[in-house]
């Protein structure tokens, strides 16, 4: 992992863990014992989101040592849409944040040269060195899959539980590069693959994909074997739709061992505004068996997580403002996540069995 200072450390109350952290919930007393934090003082602790890695390992008798543990590829979620203003970057980084919380070591991708994910982490993209994904695949072919990975990380939470790999405006050479390669649609995946014991170290990776069709997110897409497709309830964005779908269909022909398929979030709905009733409606008739059950409400929330240039960024709403509406209703979609894309907390699942199409 990466040895920078954490950017943020985020912490929590006992009753916040208990009640929208851990399922089912346990109480304050097994939450102190658990996590070593029986003093009997009367103080009152509070919780990062290692601590509550730490709970659920011991809840679940899991032995994270190097020797029990083997390092595995872990799932993607590729936030994807054909067309940009859907909010998939608001999506990423909420989803993220939410894995995160909930104990699980998350690693964000940001592979949009327009940077907003960066920017939203609190890294200025414009103005810092980084080291980005792009840079990372080409070192990786230059060095039969190796590559320093660990230079490019940037410590979000403490203890591996955030980072993120940022982006910035020379990732668009990317497609450049990859133009010229053997076999140039499966450079990121061979990526991960051949540097499983770093990437391993992760629960879960966490992609923001740039919007529209081009050689790094049909690479990102490969390495997905859902994609999460962000879609704003409005007529535009039902017209981008199957323009994605069509690209999965096209990579499911080309690269059968790497079949994927689409899992659909609806997003800014408005109950007041026809348009947006309107549109989840088609998207139920027409996408049922894709339509994740849990719908993104409109939430002025989201609109402030961009930092204005020179302010301080606070991160995701999910981390901002933990107990609003927006926050709760990712921390639902992340939940709903887990077990669609066998997402373990250390080799253990804890998914909720699904509901859906029942």
């Amino acid at each position: 992992m990466s040895e920078m200072q954490a950017l943020r450390d985020p912490t929590f109350r006992g009753k916040y863990v208990c009640d929208a952290l851990i399922w089912p919930s346990i109480s304050l007393h097994i939450l102190k014992k658990l996590t070593g934090k029986e003093t009997g003082d009367g103080s009152r602790h509070v919780y990062r989101p290692s601590d509550v890695r730490n709970l659920k390992l011991a809840q679940y008798e899991i032995d994270e040592s190097e020797s029990a543990v083997q390092p595995k590829r872990p799932p993607v979620v590729n936030c994807r849409m054909a067309k940009g203003g859907t909010g998939k970057t608001t999506v990423a980084a909420n989803l993220a944040t939410a894995f995160s919380f909930m104990g699980y070591k998350t690693l964000m991708i940001d592979a949009d040269p327009q940077a907003s994910l960066t920017n939203m982490m609190g890294i200025e993209a414009s103005s810092e060195d980084i080291t980005h994904i792009g840079h990372l695949m080409e070192e990786s072919v230059s060095n039969k899959g190796h590559a320093d990975v660990s230079r490019a990380v940037r410590t979000v939470f403490p203890g591996g539980m955030l980072d993120i790999i940022p982006a910035d405006i020379t990732l668009t050479n990317a497609d450049g590069w990859l133009m010229n390669q053997m076999q140039r649609e499966t450079v990121f995946e061979r990526l991960i693959a051949a540097n499983t014991e770093f990437f391993g170290q992760y629960d879960v990776l966490v992609v923001d994909s740039a919007p529209g069709t081009s050689l790094l997110s049909m690479n990102v897409m490969v390495a997905s074997r859902t994609q999460l497709a962000v879609c704003w309830l409005d007529r535009e964005n039902l017209k981008a739709l199957p323009i994605l779908l069509g690209n999965v269909d096209e990579i499911n022909a080309a690269f059968p061992n790497h079949a994927s398929d689409v899992e659909i979030v609806a997003n800014g709905y408005s109950a007041i505004y026809k348009q947006s009733k309107e549109a989840l409606e088609v998207l139920v008739a027409k996408y049922p068996h894709q339509l994740n059950e849990n719908v993104i409400q409109q939430f002025s929330g989201f609109h402030r997580q961009q930092a204005l240039p020179g302010a301080e960024s606070k991160g995701a709403v999910v981390e901002q403002d933990q107990n609003s509406p927006g926050a709760k209703a990712m921390f639902d979609l992340a939940k709903s996540l887990l077990g669609r894309y066998k997402i373990t907390l250390a080799g253990f699942d804890e998914s909720i069995p699904s509901t859906r199409g029942n």
